[in-house]
């Protein structure tokens, strides 16, 4: 099998085990009502999921071939403004705890937090960014790789309307996620390795979802991420030009 045919069954596959679990436990079962429970539920379903994208990493594509290479740091300046808004978030963040705003987080609730956030940002960052993207650079030219890529990730985010999420919440996230998989594609083969996107993703859903309990978000969050858009088209221009020149 192709490496393009096997990046797309694998992201299939990935699709398939988050919507049956999501439909299974929000519209057949009784929903949760807080995000600590809905946390709880996510938990094994990503395991599985990210379990099954690691193991075909080993066994089909090899760890290198699916996006964790060596670390080019050079290539992490495209990211600093990126970790800027992660540093913006944290402040924020942290006036709302001094402040008493995260009290109802106990240790389970941060340890689900931590454990369920750090599984969905593995799992997408390698299904989307390793196994897809780089499946579909065999195939298609840099720029279509990353485009095919930045769609599928803009697309799978319509699986949260299956957690009972209204309509215009669900085109909202998927709208964000077409505009990070546009800055994360460049950056990972820029970058390299996954594990720096895997990492700025884990801290960056921990982030919105403890910014959202305490009833804070930064305005430079936004301001932040329409530089690291800015800088992503400074990227892709470059990355295109390259490969012209080639």
């Amino acid at each position: 099998m192709s490496g393009f045919r096997l990046g797309i069954l694998a992201t299939l596959t990935y699709f398939a085990i988050i919507a049956v679990a999501t439909f299974y436990f929000f519209q057949l079962r009784e929903a949760p009502s807080d995000i600590r429970g809905v946390l709880r539920l996510l938990f094994p379903v990503q395991l599985v999921a990210v379990i099954v994208c690691l193991a075909v990493i080993a066994r089909s594509i090899g760890w290198r071939a699916a996006g964790f290479g060596k670390i080019s740091w050079s290539g992490m300046i495209w990211f600093l403004p990126g970790w800027a808004v992660l540093g913006f978030m944290a402040l924020g963040i942290t006036e709302a705890a001094a402040a008493g705003n995260l009290r109802d987080w106990n240790a389970t609730g941060l340890a689900l937090l931590v454990l369920t956030t750090l599984l969905i940002a593995i799992g997408e960052e390698v299904t989307f960014r390793g196994i897809l993207l780089r499946g579909a650079l065999t195939r298609l030219s840099v720029p279509s790789a990353m485009l095919f890529s930045t769609v599928a990730f803009g697309l799978f985010h319509f699986v949260n309307g299956l957690a009972g999420q209204n309509a215009a919440e669900t085109s909202q996230q998927v709208i964000f996620a077409v505009l990070a998989g546009f800055f994360l594609a460049p950056i990972a083969l820029r970058v390299g390795n996954l594990w720096p996107l895997i990492i700025w993703h884990w801290l960056w859903n921990m982030g919105l979802i403890l910014g959202q309990s305490a009833g804070v978000f930064h305005p430079f969050v936004l301001i932040g991420i329409a530089i690291q858009a800015v800088v992503s088209i400074w990227l892709w221009a470059a990355l295109i030009r390259t490969l012209r020149l080639r």
